[in-house]
């Protein structure tokens, strides 16, 4: 797709919706604990923080709460407006963390499109960048967490063309690298109830990787279930004939099906310009929050999350999460670079955070207590 075959007209037409706040609908409404559960398994985190109900009463925290990315749940950030003709790719999320999502507290959630861009890239060809801001509200109206979100909107028939993943092709791993896969598992580290003061904490230190994957189609159904369910059976009929362009007719059969099988069948994610079946990105960047609250213990909070998704996770693939201190401020204030690294040694997704660690002898930061 070429520049100009961007309609002039769609683009006033989602330009005059910048700013403008949107009625959103959730998965989640309420912080419960059942749905935290469910969530939080999907990811494979045995955060106890998170799982034991007699833990966090206990902890520095002081009540249940929820998982930082957990609020994918209730709004899953994508704020993709017009251009139903084109394909939605996850770009990645900054995310700012005001308080825990504490259990049985109500969320609301706000969002709107900041900013829209065209693009071009190799993926594609011409794409539209769409800037979205979540704001996910308490009900006194307090601010939980601000999410910025970038998608990106590409033509299909473009990706397939340009064959940019054309030589992506199925990795075949040695039994070694599999009981390497195995023992990272075993070594993930909780830090749990032991306090990581800031001082003891130096700039270079690494974080103990967390692995995720082999990637399978359960991962990313368990993933998809505990997050934002696509609609099934009449609600879907009754979806496509809202929005057609949320699904295609196969084929082979003539019945529809969802865009969003990409994720699950490889010809479908094919017909998208993706070597197969993938995830969907905001289960990487939850793995990627995983790997800080192991880290951080419960006396710590993340503060801020930004991550980048620079190429497709394939089912098959291995992701090892990791971190290290790029800088300490003042009041607690730890700053870490962030990567996802695949089994070819390809860098998957790229960010930073900010986390507020306690200290021996300075007052720090708001610490985020539960809201």
């Amino acid at each position: 797709m070429t520049t100009s075959a961007i309609s002039p007209q769609s683009l006033d037409e989602c330009r005059d919706l910048l700013g403008v706040w949107l009625r959103r609908r959730g998965h989640n409404t309420v912080v419960a604990e059942g749905a935290i559960h469910r969530w939080t398994k999907a990811i494979g985190d045995r955060n106890p923080l998170f799982l034991d109900p007699n833990h966090a009463p206990n902890s520095s925290v002081g009540a249940p709460v929820a998982p930082p990315c957990w609020l994918y749940t209730v709004d899953d950030t994508i704020v993709a407006l017009k251009f139903p003709e084109l394909h939605v790719v996850y770009g990645g999320t900054d995310w700012e963390f005001f308080r825990w999502a504490r259990v049985g507290k109500e969320i609301t959630t706000r969002a709107r499109l900041i900013d829209i861009q065209v693009k071009d890239g190799r993926f594609s060809g011409a794409m539209i960048q769409q800037t979205g801001e979540v704001e996910y509200l308490g009900s006194t109206g307090e601010v939980v967490a601000r999410a910025t979100s970038t998608v990106l909107r590409t033509s299909r028939e473009e990706a397939v063309k340009l064959g940019k993943y054309n030589n992506l092709e199925a990795y075949r791993y040695s039994q070694e690298e599999l009981f390497g896969v195995e023992d990272a598992y075993d070594a993930e580290e909780y830090r749990g109830p032991d306090p990581r003061y800031w001082e003891d904490v130096e700039v270079g230190d690494h974080i103990q990787p967390v692995v995720k994957g082999p990637l399978t189609s359960e991962d990313v159904l368990q993933f998809i279930c505990a997050t934002r369910p696509a609609p099934g059976f009449s609600r879907f009929v009754r979806e496509r004939q809202r929005h057609p362009s949320i699904a295609f007719q196969d084929a082979n059969t003539g019945t529809w099906n969802s865009w969003e099988a990409g994720m699950l069948d490889n010809p479908v994610a094919r017909m998208m310009g993706f070597p197969g079946a993938h995830d969907c990105g905001l289960d990487r960047i939850s793995w990627v929050s995983q790997l800080l609250t192991n880290w951080m213990g419960d006396a710590g909070f993340l503060s801020k999350l930004s991550v980048r998704l620079t190429r497709p996770n394939l089912y098959g693939d291995v992701t090892w999460c990791e971190g290290s201190v790029s800088s300490k401020g003042s009041q607690g204030v730890v700053e870490l670079n962030l990567q996802c690294r695949d089994q070819r040694g390809e860098t998957t997704a790229a960010g930073t955070a900010e986390v507020i660690l306690p200290s021996r002898v300075q007052p720090t930061q708001g610490s985020g207590a539960a809201g």
